[in-house]
């Protein structure tokens, strides 16, 4: 284990199968912890196939596009910009699962399983699993993103809940702060990483991730601490509460991660995860 403050920043890096911090992700949604780091979760010798994968999308994914000037795109939805109706984004969350199994076949390797075990390992053995829906369906556990040259993130807060009808359905069954994972696959060449501002979601509350908010986060000469995640490492951010983005892209290689939005159950014994 590794504790990091630079800063306003309070992180701590981990070794994935062998730290044993069960109350880490804990921490983290306390508020004591603004990120932390877990290394190795998938071996970084299983990468280079499952990125050219990936690249070609063997496993058929589904291909939505983040806005234009993004320059990014998901496999799979993202309930953020999908329509209030669910019906098609809950059809395509079982073919989504079916096409994640087979990306990570060829190497004998669960993605959705190895995320979620790694996750309750530092959770006090709580389980993770995507958020349930009507009639027996799930939403997506995950997505995959792909950030093409010049791709990037806005400066945002992951509180969603409040404002989006698309969150109907999961809005009564968690409590507390969003909390989100990034699972690096492939880093850029240059750029591409994950910032956090010293700025919180409670300070700026008109400045919620509404698409149509005019208000903004004044970042200029706001403190930041960029976070290097490298392939086969995962981070773990408070990012419902802490204003955070992606930087530009640079360079032909795409980034490539796995992500999720994530909060505790209302009975606390579990975690939902919705892509």
């Amino acid at each position: 284990m590794r504790t990091v403050d630079p800063g306003f920043l309070r992180l701590e890096e981990h070794a994935a199968d062998s730290d044993t911090t069960p109350d880490a992700i804990g921490r983290l949604r306390a508020g004591d912890l603004h990120a932390v780091v877990l290394h190795r979760v998938i071996d970084p010798a299983l990468l280079p196939g499952l990125v050219q994968r990936l690249e070609t999308n063997a496993p058929g994914f589904e291909v939505t596009e983040f806005p234009g000037p993004f320059r990014s795109f998901f496999y799979g939805r993202n309930l953020n910009l999908n329509e209030p109706e669910l019906a098609e984004y809950y059809a395509q969350a079982a073919r989504f699962r079916q096409a994640l199994a087979a990306l990570g076949a060829p190497d004998g390797l669960d993605l959705a399983a190895r995320v979620a075990q790694v996750l309750a390992q530092f959770d006090e053995g709580r389980p993770y699993r995507a958020a349930p829906a009507p009639g027996g369906q799930a939403h997506f556990f995950t997505t995959l993103r792909g950030h093409r040259t010049g791709g990037y993130i806005p400066p945002h807060f992951d509180n969603e809940q409040a404002m989006r009808p698309s969150y109907r359905n999961i809005a009564p069954q968690i409590t507390g702060d969003i909390y989100s994972f990034v699972l690096t696959l492939a880093e850029a060449n240059a750029g591409g990483q994950l910032e956090l501002f010293d700025l919180r979601a409670e300070d700026h509350r008109d400045a919620r991730n509404d698409d149509h908010a005019r208000a903004r986060p004044d970042v200029t000469g706001v403190a930041r601490v960029a976070l290097p995640i490298p392939a086969g490492s995962m981070v773990l951010v408070n990012s419902g509460r802490l204003l955070h983005q992606v930087t530009p892209v640079e360079g032909p290689q795409s980034r490539w991660t796995m992500c999720s939005f994530m909060a505790l159950a209302r009975d606390g014994q579990s975690v939902l995860a919705w892509g």
